[in-house]
């Protein structure tokens, strides 16, 4: 009796924290789709910032992926932050970017900023009316600028776009986990965005209007959730372009993702947490979405520990045999069968718990976990 208790309680808790995931199941599949735009005939103005700390090896194909883009080059600035890199990252980038033939600016702190303090102070330096925000290690499609800026100006009530973020795809273990939960990701904030607003954007590739967005929190949060939540406190949309696509070099070994994932959650966690004055306004996004994300980021990984710890228990007064069957049977399947959704959710979790104990350390200040590409100097 006692045990089935229990294990009525795992499964109970379990469905719990499932349960905003299974929302968005059920709207990704039959919610509102969110509309295609034409292309534009007269692209915008843009000025890209790029924020880089010891990016030496891969800073030469970054530049050479920006020239690849098919967004007109005349109308692009870049502006480069070294947040004062120990390696030679600021003298590579200036030498790709002049033979770039792009016009730039190069900007050298003089201590170490992190992401949301030097983009600030790259915003103020910008000439351009449309600011992109991107990461030093990520590689964009041709075309992502263009599909991001076109979905920027096709209403005027939006404010800033994010891109979809995939990982390049070289078949390591976690590549595959995380490509199964990009795919998902990105499907759950085009859904948020056909209705309202999505504030879960991807770093690697934001763009903003000026003139409504002029900074960036960088008091608490990741930068680019506190981005959408700038346009959705002003009363503009903050939307998803899943056409923008951007790639990420994924780290081979666990423990370097692990620090990476964990200070991605940490900064989403706490970007959700710091702006709940928005639960007030009447909009699909502040009565419905965001409420369900507060849940999924806060409770749900809570909750889902409280009941992986009781079925554990549930196991283990059957028989402590069960309960190394049990482990020994999911690290299999994680191992072989890698591209699951459960296997997804469940590492997603701990991530998640990871980000809740590291709350109030400050994570603005980032170490490079980027896969460094040798020989293009």
């Amino acid at each position: 009796m006692y045990t089935s208790m229990l294990l009525s309680l795992a499964v109970l808790l379990f469905l719990i924290a499932f349960f905003p995931y299974l929302v968005f199941l059920l709207g990704i599949y039959f919610g509102q789709k969110l509309k295609e735009v034409p292309a534009s005939r007269n692209y915008p103005d843009i000025s890209i910032i790029i924020s880089a700390y010891n990016e030496e090896q891969v800073i030469g194909k970054r530049i050479a992926n920006l020239q690849e883009c098919h967004y007109p080059k005349e109308r692009i600035e870049i502006i480069f932050v070294d947040d004062c890199s120990s390696d030679d990252t600021k003298n590579l980038a200036n030498l790709w970017l002049e033979r770039s033939g792009i016009t730039y600016q190069l900007i050298a702190n003089n201590e170490r900023r992190g992401t949301n303090r030097s983009y600030n102070f790259a915003i103020t330096n910008a000439h351009h009316p449309v600011i992109v925000t991107t990461d030093a290690d990520v590689f964009f499609e041709p075309d992502a600028l263009n599909y991001l800026i076109d979905r920027l100006f096709s209403d005027n009530k939006i404010a800033a776009v994010t891109g979809e973020l995939r990982p390049l795809m070289n078949a390591n273990s976690t590549t595959m986990l995380e490509g199964v939960y990009r795919s998902f990701y990105g499907r759950m904030c085009t859904w948020e965005s056909a209705l309202d607003s999505t504030y879960n954007f991807n770093g690697a590739l934001v763009a903003f209007r000026s003139d409504r967005i002029r900074r960036i929190n960088d008091k608490l949060g990741a930068d680019d959730a506190n981005t959408a939540f700038e346009a959705i406190r002003k009363g503009y949309r903050a939307v998803y372009e899943s056409k923008a696509i951007v790639y990420e070099d994924i780290p081979e070994s666990f423990a370097i993702q692990y620090r990476q994932k964990t200070r991605r959650a940490t900064g989403l966690i706490e970007a959700t947490l710091s702006n709940l004055d928005l639960l007030g306004k009447n909009t699909h996004f502040s009565r419905f979405f965001y409420p369900l994300r507060i849940f999924m980021y806060v409770c749900s990984p809570l909750i889902f520990l409280i009941s992986a710890v009781i079925f554990c228990l549930w196991l283990f007064l059957l028989n402590p045999l069960f309960l190394i069957v049990c482990i020994g049977f999911f690290t299999g399947i994680g191992i072989v069968w890698r591209q699951n959704l459960v296997y997804a959710f469940i590492l997603n979790q701990f991530y998640l718990i990871a980000g809740l104990m590291n709350l109030g350390k400050d994570m603005r200040v980032w170490d490079s976990t980027s896969n460094k590409i040798k020989g293009q100097t």
